[in-house]
């Protein structure tokens, strides 16, 4: 048991290493390919002004202006990824931001997935960047619902948790202490072991091609991280998958 335990902790010791260096390696890219884009919007808007809105050509240059645009949002990704993004904390309530999407996780999955919310009344507050935590909920949506092509059910739960000094040696990284622990669950496909150890990659993805940039889960990855907290994710082929979020839990006296 000893000897299982420590090689658990050991290769979510590698992982963890792998992910950080995998941040570093996105986020030099992400920054050096946003200025190769600076200058690409600015000789695009000197363009625009140029020609004139008349011109045979206005419609080429916005389709370039476009497709700017949208490497843009693969870098904001890259870059939330590698924790370089600028956040906005407030004292929040994750039950609060749970119940505020509710209505559009629904929305985002098909009709034959049961959304269901175990929101603990005495889960505690977080300090956290209210919009990039709902971000990080849709995207464990979006990848549930793409987990359950047939249907099933994708539950959402919080709760608060103490974390021991034997908790936090199962646990990679995490530091014993108080926290909240926001859980979204599916009854899909589930994914295997190999799968499991890549999922946060970047541009890792089992979709087939067109269907999905493989930033989703790298992002919500990222996010967590700079919010001071950790994602792990367990998953049974054929059963479904969990991830389960840590955030450090605040006083209620804290501002």
């Amino acid at each position: 048991m000893a000897d299982d335990e420590a090689a658990r902790r050991e290769e979510a010791l590698r992982e963890a290493q792998k992910m950080e260096a995998i941040g570093r390696l996105a986020g030099g890219i992400a920054h050096d390919f946003n200025n190769v884009l600076t200058a690409i919007f600015g000789y695009v808007d000197l363009v625009l002004d140029t020609i004139g809105p008349e011109s045979p050509a206005r419609p080429d240059v916005i389709e370039i202006k476009r497709a700017a645009e949208r490497a843009a949002a693969l870098t904001r990704q890259l870059l939330a990824f590698s924790r370089r993004q600028v956040l906005q904390p407030r004292q929040l309530s994750p039950n609060a931001v749970v119940e505020g999407i509710a209505s559009l996780i629904t929305r985002l999955v098909t009709s034959d997935i049961d959304v269901a919310l175990d929101l603990d009344p005495t889960t505690g507050d977080v300090c956290a960047d209210r919009g990039q935590i709902e971000q990080v909920l849709m995207n464990l949506a979006a990848n549930a619902r793409d987990a359950m092509p047939q249907g099933g059910r994708l539950s959402v739960r919080t709760r608060n948790e103490e974390v021991g000094e034997e908790c936090a040696g199962r646990l990679a990284e995490i530091v014993p202490g108080p926290y909240v622990c926001l859980t979204v669950e599916d009854t899909g496909t589930g994914m295997s072991d190999d799968v499991r150890r890549n999922i946060f990659e970047p541009f890792f993805t089992t979709k087939e091609q067109g269907r999905g940039t493989g930033l989703g889960l790298a992002t919500a990855y990222g996010i967590v991280k700079q919010s001071g907290g950790w994602i792990y994710v367990s998953s049974d082929p054929g059963r479904g998958t969990r991830f389960t979020i840590y955030l450090p839990r605040v006083a209620t006296s804290s501002v």
